[in-house]
């Protein structure tokens, strides 16, 4: 998944190897960091494209830089973010996000925070807090779904060294699918060849805008090697990310291997892998991961 280099998000969740509970992260605190004096600029443009979800399954999507999720927006706590978002598409977009602080008349819900069909509006974000949240469209009502949404990720200016996993969880409109295998394309007449026909769900579920394993890329990590997990669920639907062979203590102290997400919410926690395979991550929602919410997270010796 792409990324803008740029640093938020609530981070729950401690680090474990075998189930040994390990140190606290500095980012799993509510300390907020002093302002850094950085300002760093992301420019966003809203381009309605054609999204492979998976072999033969076309999504007639509405992006942040012709990719669902956007780029991944990366910046430290402390860091100012200004946001310029041009608007290629044609229809109203904007740009919101959580947990940091911006002025009422930049929060993308209302004018003048929203670009209308070939406008640039700039939006400015004052970040405190370590963390993951989401970023998303507020001016319509079928942006999000449609695909306008990413990940900001704010790094805590003393975090240990880790492979950094982004998971954006999100659902598709089955009606704006321009094709899906095994079904007639509305504007040819005919099955489209290649992909593989997965049932009443198929594609409506995906992590990272991409569904089920053929399509997803794997999530990397190594046997000893931090691994810090950055979850977003933003959607219509409650969504679960459960890790196959790890394990993580929450926020509560219990141990899991399995979090809730409400469309919206975020979860930040690490693991160290302790045993190489190539693992299964998914949501545990059964016509979710039917639906393409499935992947594999390969870990090597």
């Amino acid at each position: 998944m792409k990324r803008l280099i740029l640093g938020l998000a609530v981070s729950v969740g401690l680090c474990v190897s075998c189930g040994q509970p390990g140190p606290s992260a500095p980012y799993l605190t509510r300390r907020a960091y002093a302002p850094t004096g950085r300002t760093v600029t992301v420019d966003l443009e809203a381009r309605d494209v054609r999204w492979e979800v998976g072999p033969s399954a076309i999504y007639n999507a509405w992006t942040y830089n012709g990719t669902i999720p956007g780029p991944t927006i990366e910046a430290t706590a402390g860091d100012t973010i200004v946001v310029r978002l041009t608007n290629r598409s044609a229809h109203p977009v904007s740009v919101h996000t959580h947990l940091v602080d911006f002025a009422q008349s930049e929060d993308g819900a209302d004018a003048p925070s929203i670009a209308m069909p070939g406008q640039t509006v700039s939006v400015t974000w004052f970040t405190r807090h370590a963390g993951v949240v989401p970023y998303h469209d507020h001016a319509s009502e079928q942006g999000v779904r449609r695909g306008l949404h990413g990940a900001l990720v704010l790094h805590a200016p003393d975090e240990a060294p880790a492979m950094e996993q982004v998971v954006v969880l999100s659902d598709l409109d089955q009606t704006a699918f321009e094709q899906l295998p095994g079904v007639v394309n509305p504007r040819t007449g005919m099955i489209p060849d290649g992909g593989t026909y997965r049932g009443e769900h198929q594609y409506m579920h995906v992590i990272n805008g991409r569904a089920y394993e053929d399509s997803i890329p794997l999530f990397r990590g190594q046997v000893g090697r931090l691994s810090r997990w950055r979850v977003v669920s933003i959607g219509v639907e409650a969504h679960t990310w459960h890790i196959h062979g790890h394990r993580w203590l929450d926020a509560a102290g219990e141990l899991t291997d399995n979090i809730q997400l409400a469309p919206g919410m975020y979860n930040t926690f690490e693991v160290t892998p302790s045993r190489a395979g190539n693992w299964m991550v998914h949501c545990h929602f059964p016509n979710h991961m039917a639906g393409g919410m499935m992947a594999r997270f390969e870990v090597t010796p």
